[in-house]
């Protein structure tokens, strides 16, 4: 039987994490498959271990030792009992030219040692939703040059705009590795197989959803909406904005982002920008379509008639009163907790004092006579 090594490499905000969760959760399903989605010791900053592909892109240019050789050596071992190895990481698709050449050098080389194929998986999203998302998820996590970036710099950043082209990063891709070892995904739900992310990835590693599988409640990954994502960029670019600063104002501003979303229903593109936006990628996206889908279409290009955000909206003073209110009430509730834990801690130090009197001064009967 043949053995293959599955990397699942993106793009961002097409329910990477969701994947990665469900292969972690679903191991022991998966292994009587004969599938194996490992989970490496390895630790990068701000990535999650669930990313069990990120040692290839990040330590592929020291193929002989470190990170990348401990992990290869480790799914040689795996392929002993797996035919079949799944990594993801949604970085691949967005790191470096000189990276991902690296990283494709050496896992190729790897291949043709270890005897087995690889086959890479991505999931596409239409550029003009990618790029929305991209930044609201940037702005929100506080993580990255564009956290504190306007809306209409971010648009013109050239790196964002290179993420997307989608035909010119495949025939890349397909040239180390041809692409009939290419499955590519869009990111619709009306083009999912079996109607969730979860049958359409295992279909694309030779798989159905069943019973057998189980899928996690899965919370929901609440979007920065109407004005909340605009004073979380301008935090963002306080001087002394740290981590613990962010999270608790992020965690403010979740609190009502739908609120804020319902009042006032908004996209960082109108229509208009939307469809020009979408112009430049008419020959990618066709390129794409001739390659992998037979010619159709590769996105539904209809769009919402919602306007686009402006700042001086008539929402915006609502909103910062709602911030205020709710950074209060986190405060108010943190506060709490800590008077209940000062009360538990004291009782507990009562409790000690009460018992240590009780062995100093022990109570002293008097015999009857």
């Amino acid at each position: 039987m043949k053995k293959t090594l599955y990397v699942h490499i993106g793009t961002t905000k097409t329910g990477t994490t969701a994947i990665q969760s469900f292969c972690i959760d679903n191991q022991e399903v998966l292994n009587r498959q004969g599938y194996c989605y490992p989970l490496f010791p390895y630790r990068y900053k701000d990535v999650s271990e669930r990313r069990n592909a990120h040692f290839l892109v990040a330590d592929a240019q020291d193929v002989s030792g470190g990170h990348f050789r401990e992990g290869m050596d480790q799914i040689r071992g795996l392929f002993e009992e797996y035919p079949n190895v799944i990594l993801s990481d949604e970085g691949i698709w967005s790191a470096t030219y000189e990276q991902r050449i690296s990283m494709w050098r050496a896992l190729k080389a790897e291949a043709k040692e270890a005897g087995f194929r690889v086959k890479v998986i991505v999931y596409l999203r239409r550029q003009d939703m990618y790029l929305i998302s991209g930044w609201n998820q940037m702005v929100k996590s506080g993580i990255g040059n564009g956290a504190a970036k306007p809306w209409n710099d971010y648009v013109n950043d050239l790196l964002s705009i290179n993420k997307m082209k989608y035909a010119t990063h495949l025939k890349k891709i397909a040239a180390f590795w041809g692409a009939k070892n290419i499955t590519v995904r869009r990111f619709e739900p009306k083009y999912f197989c079996g109607g969730s992310i979860y049958s359409d990835f295992l279909k694309t590693v030779g798989l159905e959803l069943t019973d057998e599988y189980h899928i996690e409640q899965s919370v929901r990954n609440v979007r920065l909406g109407g004005n909340t994502h605009e004073i979380q960029r301008v935090l963002n670019g306080m001087p002394e904005m740290n981590p613990a600063y962010h999270s608790f104002f992020r965690q403010a501003l979740l609190s009502y982002a739908d609120l804020s979303g319902a009042e006032y229903p908004c996209e960082m593109f109108s229509k208009e920008e939307a469809e020009a936006f979408m112009q430049q990628y008419e020959d990618e996206n066709r390129q794409v379509s001739e390659m992998y889908f037979d010619g159709e279409q590769l996105f539904d290009m209809s769009w919402k008639d919602i306007p686009k955000w402006e700042k001086d909206n008539p929402h915006m003073q609502d909103d910062l009163i709602r911030f205020v209110g709710a950074c209060c009430m986190q405060l108010v509730e943190e506060n709490n907790q800590l008077k209940k834990r000062v009360e538990k801690l004291e009782g507990r130090l009562w409790s000690r004092v009460q018992r240590g009197k009780k062995r100093l001064f022990p109570v002293i009967g008097t015999k009857k006579d």
